[in-house]
This record gives C-alpha cells, sequence and structure tokens, in this order.
C-alpha cells in the first residue's frame, strides 16, 4: 500500500495515469474514493495524485489534535515523496481549506489552484443553514442516527433527490466505500477543532497562482456565496456557479466538472 510517513503518521496515496500531476484532497471526513467516478474522468489528461487525510481512508487514524496547516504540511510529504516539485492543487470543502493554505505555505509548489465548495475560515465563512449544522456538528444526533442513516443523509446533502432516485449505483458505492474504511468519531471532532482554528482570510490576496472557484448554487453545507466572496479577495480568480447542483457537485455532475477543470488547466498551464 503506498504510503509516506510524515511526523509518525501514515498518509495513503495513490497515482493514476501520466502527465502533469494533479492533487486531489477531500473534505471533511471524507477519503479518497469517495470522489467517485471523477478521477477516473481527469486521469485521460493528468497523473492523479490522491490523498487520504490523515484520520480518514487508509491513512492512519490517530486520536490526536490536528490543524489545517498539518494537513497541508501532509500534501507537501506526498509530493516529496512522489519526487513532485510542483502540482496542480484541486481541493473540496474542507479539502479546499486544505488548499488554500498549502498555495499559502508552499506558493512555489503550486502551478494552479482550483478550490471545490470551500470556505476561508474565519469571521467571514458563511456558515450552513440549521440542517447543514447539523448533519455535520451536532454531536447528539449524530449518536442517535445508524452508520446506514448517516450515509443516506449526508449523500442527500452531496446530491439532489432526483439524481440519487435516477442513479442508484452511485448512492450505493458512495454507502460501501464509506462503509469499508469508516471514518472515527474522534476525527471528526479533531477535523471540526481544525477547520475552527483556521482562517485564510488575509492570506488569499497573496495567492498569485491562477485559481478557480467551484460550486453548486443549492449547496447546504458550504453555501456558494463564500466562493463568491473568495473568488473577489484572489487576483484573477475565476468564479464557477453550478446551478442547482448541491454540495457534491463533483459526483452529480462529472462531465461540466471534469470540462471547467481540463479547461482551466489547459489555458492556465506554464509556457
Amino acid at each position: 500500500m503506498p504510503e509516506v510517513n510524515v511526523d509518525g503518521v501514515n498518509i495513503f496515496y495513490e497515482v493514476r495515469g501520466q502527465g502533469d500531476p494533479l492533487v486531489m484532497i477531500q473534505g471533511y471526513g471524507q477519503y479518497s474514493l469517495q470522489w467517485g467516478s471523477l478521477p477516473d474522468e481527469l486521469v485521460r489528461q493528468h497523473r492523479v495524485v490522491l490523498i487520504d487525510n490523515r484520520g480518514t481512508g487508509r491513512s492512519d487514524k490517530p486520536d490526536a489534535p490536528m490543524t489545517i496547516p498539518m494537513l497541508a504540511a501532509d500534501v507537501a510529504g506526498v509530493l516529496d515523496a512522489l519526487s513532485i516539485d510542483k502540482a496542480h492543487i484541486f481541493g473540496v470543502s474542507m479539502g479546499g481549506l486544505i488548499a488554500q493554505r498549502f498555495a499559502i505555505n508552499y506558493p512555489q509548489r503550486v502551478i494552479n489552484l482550483i478550490l471545490g465548495c470551500t470556505f476561508p475560515g474565519g469571521e467571514h465563512h458563511i456558515q450552513p443553514p440549521a440542517d447543514g449544522m447539523r448533519i455535520l456538528f451536532d454531536v447528539g444526533y449524530l449518536k442517535s442516527r445508524s452508520p446506514e442513516q448517516l450515509t443516506l443523509e449526508t449523500f442527500r446533502f452531496l446530491c439532489s433527490d432526483r439524481f440519487i432516485e435516477e442513479n442508484p449505483e452511485a448512492y450505493r458505492y458512495y454507502h460501501r466505500v464509506t462503509m469499508a474504511n469508516p471514518t472515527p468519531g474522534y476525527t471528526y471532532k479533531h477535523q471540526a477543532a481544525a477547520i475552527a482554528g483556521e482562517d485564510t482570510w488575509d492570506g488569499l490576496a497573496s495567492i498569485r497562482v491562477p485559481t478557480m472557484l467551484i460550486a453548486g448554487t443549492s449547496d447546504r453545507l458550504v453555501p456558494c456565496e463564500n466562493s463568491e466572496l473568495m473568488s473577489k479577495q484572489i487576483p484573477g480568480a475565476e468564479l464557477v456557479l453550478l446551478q442547482d447542483k448541491r454540495h457534491g457537485f463533483y459526483i452529480e455532475a462529472i462531465e461540466p466538472t471534469r470540462t471547467f477543470i481540463d479547461g482551466f488547466i489547459k489555458r492556465h498551464m506554464p509556457e
């Protein structure tokens, strides 16, 4: 199993395809298999590097505090292990927060930056509505639900009811990989604390690499207004809003997502 040890924690990674490296970072409590089939689409044009954040998936799951800079350092450790100096960085949700911190702390290692359904933390973080907060952070509610119930409820925040009805195999896959490598409750606690302790807002203006933000207009976990605000703070940033898509736009709208990412990278490849 490919992994690299970063400060005593083994971080799982997987590399697919050839060409310019594209690192994909998942969000809160999620891991790389929960991208669905998007990596299979992106691998046509890129050398895709998938990373399981510490505490999730096939990486070590220590019951210990973590920070967003620590998770960004894990990404740097994977790139070091692969002898990759620079890469395109794509993160969604908390993974987008990690990607922001990576671009701020390791600017020389980023070719292009793609931020999906994410937020800057701190006082500029536009919080989700009550039902989104409950599925994310209400410990009492989460403990009252079975793993199967939570998986389905989470997926309904990711994708529309119509998509789930018309694509039952997408949910069955998500349920299977979620149950195969469940994220411990303490990881959610530590990741929630890491999110609460991060604020990239002032650093966004320092990002000088080409940046694109993608969000769904019906996202009830990370409102798309976060991406709208951030696009004005990052110099020259491009903003893509996918109408009526939810937090898992990368599952429900795979082809538009691939098209926007491939097109953005192609337009901004260094001479």
